[in-house]
């Protein structure tokens, strides 16, 4: 049971990983998504405070599920 878990979450933090390359790479895919939802992708000034607050969120993500595997 624990190894199921185990082999999740690091398919969890691969995915996170690349997630977070595309968006430190550039901001194409924060306006994608903002988009999706309806948002307004007018200011550039908004698009970039969304994607660093997608960044950070990641990035915490990432951290706190190394910290419960081991």
């Amino acid at each position: 049971m624990k190894k199921n878990k185990r082999v999740r979450q690091e398919k969890s933090i691969k995915r996170l990983e690349n997630t977070l390359k595309m968006h430190e790479a550039n901001a194409e895919l924060t306006v994608a998504i903002m988009q999706d939802k309806v948002l307004s992708t007018g200011s550039k000034d908004k698009v970039e405070s969304v994607r660093k607050k997608k960044i950070e969120r990641i990035k915490k993500t990432i951290e706190n599920t190394k910290k419960r595997m081991l």
